[in-house]
């Protein structure tokens, strides 16, 4: 064990950008008439992983244990801006602590090179207070800007799974270094309801949202991460 970096306990401390997406159930924008999507956030997170694995020939299986701290706000960046023409929804609230726990298999193609799948479940703080649609218009010479919201109250602890797709390169006999693709889907309880429509128009240049929406949502993400891997 002491001579290989894919053998025993191991701790896992990394980076990652993330996209973040809300799937509410009736929601219709548009901005001259290009539809927008909803609730779209990009966020950068940092974790921890502590795990054990154990070699089979060329293949390694290891069990993960994942934690992403602290607490993040949806939304974050996704405002619509005077001048531009935007249409958009959101929730105004945070998600995270993020806990996720997964069996991974990893297999070698070079000699300290190993590419691994994982699986695995998830579990997230998820709160918010109200529900938000944006719209702006804009011509030359003139640009209107219009945001309306209502209350959508959610406290859940969000349930779900995701897939790590990753690729590790040997630096010792001890550490290793990877980059990896997350994919994750939450599934977010409530009984709140929301109906908001806005619309503005300056010149030729309109734009309108509409959200209709009642009960359980869910959360889609994708990650890029990189991380250091050090066996202990």
């Amino acid at each position: 064990m002491a001579e290989n970096p894919w053998v025993g306990p191991y701790v896992e401390l990394g980076i990652g950008l993330t996209d973040n997406r809300l799937s509410l159930a009736q929601h219709h924008g548009a901005a001259n008439g290009a539809t927008i999507r909803q609730g779209l956030w990009r966020s950068d997170t940092g974790f921890v992983a502590l795990g054990y694995g154990q070699l089979h020939g060329r293949l390694r299986v290891s069990a993960e244990v994942e934690a992403q701290l602290g607490a993040r706000p949806m939304a974050s960046g996704g405002s619509c801006r005077l001048g531009q023409v935007c249409a958009r929804s959101n929730l105004i609230g945070t998600l995270g602590p993020v806990y996720r726990l997964r069996a991974r298999l990893a297999h070698a193609i070079t000699p300290g090179v190993a590419i691994s799948l994982g699986l695995g479940l998830s579990a997230a703080e998820v709160k918010a207070t109200r529900a938000l649609v944006e719209v702006a218009s804009a011509a030359p010479g003139g640009a209107a800007l219009l945001r309306a919201s209502s209350p959508f109250v959610v406290d859940d602890v969000a349930r779900g799974g995701h897939v790590v797709l990753g690729i590790n390169q040997a630096l010792s006999t001890r550490a290793t270094w990877g980059l990896s693709l997350v994919f994750e889907r939450l599934h977010v309880s409530t009984e709140s309801a929301v109906a908001i429509t806005a619309a503005t128009m300056s010149g030729p240049s309109r734009a309108m949202v509409q959200l209709d929406h009642q009960g359980d949502f869910t959360i889609e993400s994708s990650a890029l991460r990189l991380s250091l891997t050090w066996r202990f």
